[in-house]
Parts: structure tokens; C-alpha cells; sequence
């Protein structure tokens, strides 16, 4: 074996009275060839040495003329970035088959991933069978935003031994190679089984789109009023395409909002007023960048869409945060009270920030769902300069007039928003891969409750190696969801560390047997609001929707369908509870045909109400453009038409109608005497907006009045009666 030294060199300025010294100390270091760190090896201490890329392999000189010292820098294994732990871990046994797997890095010199370098030729998995090692196919690799993490998912069988590989032509951004990497697991001999009611729920899938004129990622998707196929695209662009009676798309039309130049747009949704003939739609959108993106480049704005020559845009809102890699503003949708929610993502991993994140600091709108109250700025001079003192503007969005509001901070990188029929706001969030930085918190600091905090000081934490898990949140207004950000006088990350037990959330974690992360007896943060559901870590949930049609016989209604992008590769089903602050049931893609193939990196999803049809947009890349790629999954089982009427045995009459008071009036005939009835009102999209129950008289007759919220925005809606009795009863009504 050969054994190559290496000197390296360290300079030490010393002063004196007369002169000063440069002292020059050598150290002599070994290294060995390179080899393949396995899962059950430690990382190997990092060797000393000041050697960069740029010296290497070229020689240098010390010294003065003619008195110089000349060597030659080699790249040393002191910069290479290696894996700091695996999941499931080296040797594990049992591993279920929808399982992916994931590494955390360790960056030496503080830099991350070049994504480039992870492919599926760099990185792959391999079964195993005696000497035998097969290459597995299919298989879905990709990197977190901060380059820290990286994730494979496969076609996994039941009872077989795989191993995990990290060649060295995986590099970061400086170009060092990883440390190369192996692990080994074994697959569970069972196939778990969790269907909670979706028996017979299938999907037959087939790649629709693979081919764009740009050739950019499709962001966002969505099915309008004239019940055509929109696709946002990672350069700013919109595709159309007419849905054929077999869910195949035809028909491709381009729609350049922002001519040639690059937009990252993302936000899409119709207006709730849009109509086939008057294609008026919302979108946010920023810098085009993927890495060094401008600051303060988001947007807000409307767009007319009935001319696809021609769209008319009115910006609304300029001067919205935006990272310096891929989080960015994000999804939007509208609430119930007409109001546009809008997903803004973070600027840094955890709350502090650091190099990986090019040091660009939280915002005060950053890492919250943001709240745009569409007719007080329709009051205002457009667009609304939204930046806030921090980035040297005057926007605040505290101020009782403001049109653009917090709505609930804290929320790391939501890539997507469901306003739910039952009135709930479900928002599925990236958490952090290891490595981000926390901000301290000082006894007597204003806290997020407006009062000083009393506790003793809690510490700043760097690097933490606690790689975050992935929630879905029921957001309420106001709440606080576990993203520091000291602008806002929030300070701890996720569940803090109140006990010594284990507590939900908690910061902790260990290496070489010794304990790091907040000390015992660190609070949560007083609005801290939990989660509804734990994706686990590495899964990077983002499209979601709410399933609305009565295919499979309405097995499916309710329940959200959430793209898991990097672990899983697939739908994951939801099912919300009975308050909606709760997830009940929970069914992997795996278990239900056509929601796993695993798909490259499924990022957005909808629904084709009329059939039960989902399209997906799968993209591929890990965080830069994308590639274009739809895949329709057609319902086995399609929906069938359905026209609200109800049982005819109930008379039931609205007045006004229009209303144009903010209250109505409900008269009940044909129920049963003293029988409990429930009428609700739902908004167009079946978003519940109020409910009463009361009880019918001897007669079997009820006469309701319904106040109004006068925030309510005007439009169609839905009144739905619920008799106790089993009759049911539909009626339209208009709100002015």
C-alpha cells in the first residue's frame, strides 16, 4: 500500500520589540487512500490542514527570495463532506417497503450539496443476494434546498437485503468529493395494511406531459372554470391544455405573463368570481434564481387570463421576502371569508441564519401564512410596497388599515394550503435538514406574549444535528408553529426542551455519547401550537388538496391527498378527524394502486372534480427548474354526476333571495315534530362558512333567521339542510 504525506503549512505572526517573526510551523500528516466510510464507521476525524481547492494539486511558495520554502497542497479529506447518519440505520432489519432511504451530511467547510451531482447514476441502491450485487431501477434521489440531506426512494420488495450507496462523484459546491458511503438493510417479511375504509380505491397512472417549450418544471396545477388543465412552470410561464372525456390533455397553449424573462412562479388559483369567460385568477411569484436570488423580489398580483395572447396583470403587492435559495412565496388559496392566504417561506434552516443560506437573515413576513384582504387594498394606491423596516422600507402589517396581515407565523416552508370544506386551514411544512442555526433567548426579552421573559437565558445553537421532522398543521389565527424568528420575538425552535423526559418536538440530540441541544427546562414558545400529523423527517411534503368528488362511492371525500416529494415519492391520504384539529387515519401511497410507482418527486396535485381524475406534476430535479412532466391518475372508479335536490318531502324557503342585508330567513316545513335540524352554509367550493341547529315545532316547522358576518364576501352559495329524520335539502342562494 502506498502511503502519500502531506505537509501542510501554518503561519504564526509573532511580535516583538524590533521586528516581527514569521513563524512557520510543519506538520506532518498521513493520509491514506481513499476508502468507503460504511454506516457502522465513525466519521473520521478531520486531519489539520489549510489546503483549499483552489491550492490544490498546485504549488505555492513561503517565504522570501531566495529563502522560499516551495510544496504542493493535495485536496485533504479535512474538506470532503461525509454522512453524519443514515435512515434506517446500517444493519436494520425490518424495514417496512414504502421506506426511503435518507443520509444528514456534514459540510467541513461550511458549504452544501451541488444537486447536480446527485443523480441516480451518483447515488443508488443495490439487492443483494449472497455475493451477488444488482443494481435496483426506478429509484427517485434527491437533495434538500440546503444541500444537507439526501434522499432515495425505490420499488422495495418484501424479504430482501439492499445496499445503499454515496459514490464520490457526488461533490459539493467547491467541488469536493463526498466521503464515498455504503449501508445495509433488510426488508420486513409482512406487508402492512392500512386502508381505513378505501377499499377498491384505485388509480390507473399515464405520463401525459413530458415535453414543455422552455423544458421548466410545472410548479403548480390547477383545473378552471372552463374546465381546462393550467400548469405554472419554474421560469414564470403558464401552460393550457383542453381535458379530453379520457383525462388526456390536448390542445398545449402557452401563456407568457412576464414575456422572456425568468420568474419562479408558483402561487396559482382562479378568482372565486372567474367564470369560463372571465378567466380571472391570482398568482405569487419571484426571482427566477435558484441560488443567490435577490431578497425582496416576491410579488403578488392578478392576472386575466381570457386572452392567452394577451394576459392583463395588476400587481398587488411588491417587495415580499424571498431566500437566498428555493423557499420563496409560495402556494395561495382563498379562505372563507374571501380573503387570499399566501405561503411565505423562510429565509434560514432553523430561525438564525448561516452560510449554507448565504447569512441572509429572517424578515418579518417571512415563514408565515400571510393574509391579503383583497377589498381594503382595493382601497389602496397598487401595488403595495410590502417591505418592512427591516429590509429599510415602511410597510406594517400591524397596523389597523393594513390589507396585508400575519395570519399565524412560524411555519418554516409550507409549499402548499388547503382551506378544508369543514372550515379548517391545513398547511403541510418542510422542517429543516441538520445543520441550521438557532437565535438565543435572553432573560428580560420581550417575548412573543408581549411580557418580558423571566427564564433563565437559553443559548443560541449552531449546527444543530437534529435533523427537523416534516408536519402537517391545522393553522388557526395567530398560532405559532415552531420557526424562530426574532423579528417577531420568537425564539425557540419547534418544542423547545421543558422536561427531562421526552417531549414532543424536542431539540436534543447526541454524537460520541455526548448530549447537545437546548437544556432542560427550555419553554416552548407561549403560542406554540403542535401539529396535526408527523410526516417523519426527510419527506418533503408539498401539493395537497382536499378530495371533493363522490368517485368510489365517496370513499375518498374529505380527505387530503398530500405530495410526499423526497421520502415516499407519492400521495400519502389523510383523513381529518372529527374537530379537524386532528388526523385519524393515515394511508401510505404504497397501499393504494396508482399513488406510488414511487414518481419523480411528485410536487403539486389536482383534481378533476366532474371525473375523480388527479393530475401530478412530477419534477424531477431536486431544487432547481425542474423538468415538465404530467402524469394523469385516472380513477378506476369514476364519478358520477350529481345535481344537489335532496329529499322532496321537505319544503324549504330562503328570503331574500338575493340577500342584501346581512341576514336571511329559513322557513322548515314536512319535518318531523321536535326533530333536531342542522342548515348550513357553504361557499361555492362546499367550504363551510356558518352553521346552526335548532329543533322544528309540534307542527314539524322551523323558522330560522342567520346572521351574516359583514366581512362575508359576496357571491354564490349553498344552504344544505340536515334533518335528524335522514331528509335532506339543497338550495342556492345569492349574497350581495
Amino acid at each position: 500500500m502506498k502511503i502519500k504525506f502531506t505537509l501542510t503549512v501554518k503561519a504564526l505572526l509573532l511580535s516583538g520589540k524590533s521586528a516581527a517573526w514569521l513563524l512557520f510551523i510543519c506538520l506532518m500528516s498521513c493520509a491514506l487512500p481513499a476508502f468507503s466510510q460504511s454506516a457502522s464507521q465513525a466519521a473520521p476525524a478531520a486531519p489539520v490542514t489549510k489546503a483549499r481547492k483552489n491550492l490544490a494539486n498546485k504549488p505555492f511558495v513561503v517565504g522570501r527570495p531566495g529563502n522560499e520554502l516551495r510544496f504542493v497542497a493535495a485536496a485533504s479529506q479535512s474538506m470532503q463532506p461525509y454522512v453524519s447518519a443514515v435512515r434506517p440505520e446500517n444493519g436494520a432489519t425490518d424495514v417496512p417497503i414504502d421506506k426511503s432511504i435518507s443520509v444528514d451530511l456534514e459540510f467541513p467547510n461550511g458549504n452544501g450539496l451541488d444537486g447536480n451531482t446527485v443523480t441516480i447514476q451518483t447515488v443508488r441502491l443495490y439487492e443483494i443476494k449472497g455475493a451477488l450485487r444488482m443494481q435496483v431501477a426506478g429509484t427517485a434521489v434527491n437533495a434538500t434546498a440546503a444541500g444537507d440531506a439526501i434522499t432515495l426512494s425505490a420499488p422495495l420488495a418484501l424479504s430482501t437485503t439492499y445496499e445503499f450507496e454515496i459514490t464520490d462523484q457526488v461533490k459539493d459546491l467547491e467541488g469536493y468529493p463526498i466521503l464515498p458511503f455504503t449501508s445495509r438493510f433488510t426488508t420486513t417479511n409482512t406487508s402492512s395494511v392500512t386502508l381505513a375504509g378505501l377499499d377498491g380505491v384505485a388509480f390507473t397512472p399515464q405520463t401525459l406531459i413530458s415535453a414543455s417549450p422552455d423544458n421548466d418544471g410545472f410548479t403548480s396545477l390547477a383545473i378552471g372554470p372552463d374546465h381546462r388543465l393550467y400548469a405554472t412552470t419554474s421560469g414564470g410561464k403558464i401552460e393550457r391544455w383542453d381535458i379530453q372525456p379520457d383525462g388526456t390533455l390536448l390542445n398545449q397553449v402557452t401563456i407568457a405573463p412576464f414575456g422572456d424573462t425568468k420568474q419562479l412562479l408558483i402561487g396559482f388559483h382562479f378568482d372565486p368570481y372567474a367564470t369560463a369567460t372571465n378567466l380571472q385568477a391570482w398568482i405569487a411569484y419571484s426571482s427566477g434564481e435558484f441560488m443567490r436570488a435577490p431578497d425582496w423580489s416576491s410579488r403578488i398580483a392578478k392576472i386575466n387570463l381570457t386572452d392567452p395572447v394577451k394576459p392583463e396583470t395588476k400587481v398587488y403587492v411588491t417587495n415580499l421576502p424571498r431566500s437566498y435559495k428555493d423557499h420563496s412565496i409560495n402556494s395561495i388559496d382563498f379562505g372563507p371569508d374571501g380573503a387570499l392566504y399566501v405561503m411565505m417561506g423562510s429565509n434560514t434552516a432553523m430561525g438564525e441564519s448561516n452560510k449554507v443560506w448565504g447569512n441572509r437573515p429572517e424578515r418579518l413576513l417571512s415563514a408565515a401564512v400571510l393574509r391579503l384582504d383583497i377589498v381594503k387594498a382595493d382601497k389602496k394606491p397598487l401595488p403595495i410596497d410590502a417591505m418592512t423596516r427591516d429590509g429599510g422600507g415602511t410597510y406594517n402589517p400591524y397596523a389597523s388599515d393594513a390589507p396585508l396581515t400575519l395570519f399565524a407565523t412560524g411555519i418554516r416552508n409550507a409549499y402548499d394550503l388547503v382551506w378544508h370544506s369543514n372550515g379548517q386551514l391545513y398547511v403541510p411544512t418542510n422542517g429543516s435538514a441538520a445543520g441550521g442555526n438557532t437565535p438565543a433567548l435572553k432573560s428580560g426579552t420581550i417575548w412573543s406574549d408581549g411580557k418580558p421573559y423571566t427564564g433563565p437565558d437559553i443559548p443560541a445553537l449552531t449546527n444543530v444535528r437534529a435533523t427537523q421532522c416534516d408536519f402537517l398543521y391545522s393553522v388557526v389565527k395567530g398560532g405559532y408553529y415552531g420557526h424562530p424568528n426574532a423579528l417577531r420575538n420568537e425564539y425557540i425552535l419547534n418544542g423547545g426542551n421543558p422536561t427531562d423526559g421526552k417531549d414532543p418536538g424536542e431539540i436534543v440530540w447526541t454524537a460520541s455519547g455526548n448530549s447537545y441541544g437546548y437544556p432542560v427546562g427550555t419553554p416552548k414558545e407561549p403560542n406554540f401550537r403542535g401539529w396535526a400529523y408527523n410526516f417523519g423527517p426527510n419527506i418533503s411534503p408539498n401539493g395537497a388538496i382536499e378530495y371533493k368528488s363522490n368517485a368510489f362511492g365517496g370513499k375518498l371525500q374529505g380527505r387530503l391527498l398530500v405530495c410526499r416529494f423526497s421520502g415516499g415519492d407519492d400521495l400519502i391520504v389523510l383523513e381529518p378527524g372529527p374537530t379537524g384539529l386532528e388526523i385519524v387515519s393515515a394511508v401510505d401511497g404504497i397501499q393504494v394502486p396508482g399513488f406510488r410507482r414511487p414518481y419523480a418527486n411528485p410536487l403539486d396535485v389536482t383534481e378533476d372534480e366532474l371525473t375523480g381524475n388527479l393530475y401530478i406534476s412530477e419534477y424531477f430535479d431536486m431544487n432547481g427548474k425542474g423538468k415538465p412532466q404530467i402524469t394523469l391518475l385516472k380513477a378506476n372508479e369514476p364519478a358520477r354526476p350529481e345535481v344537489p335536490g335532496g329529499d322532496s318531502t321537505v319544503d324549504m324557503i330562503v328570503y331574500p333571495n338575493p340577500v342584501t342585508r346581512r341576514e336571511m330567513f329559513i322557513l322548515l316545513h314536512k319535518l318531523q315534530p321536535k326533530e333536531e335540524v342542522n342548515v348550513t352554509l357553504l361557499d361555492i367550493d362546499g367550504r363551510l362558512v356558518t352553521s346552526h341547529t335548532e329543533l322544528s315545532d309540534e307542527q314539524g316547522s322551523l323558522k330560522m333567521q342567520i346572521a351574516l358576518d359583514p366581512k362575508l364576501h359576496g357571491g354564490l352559495y349553498i344552504i344544505k339542510l340536515q334533518a335528524a329524520s335522514g331528509k335532506t335539502e339543497f338550495k342556492r342562494v345569492i349574497i350581495q
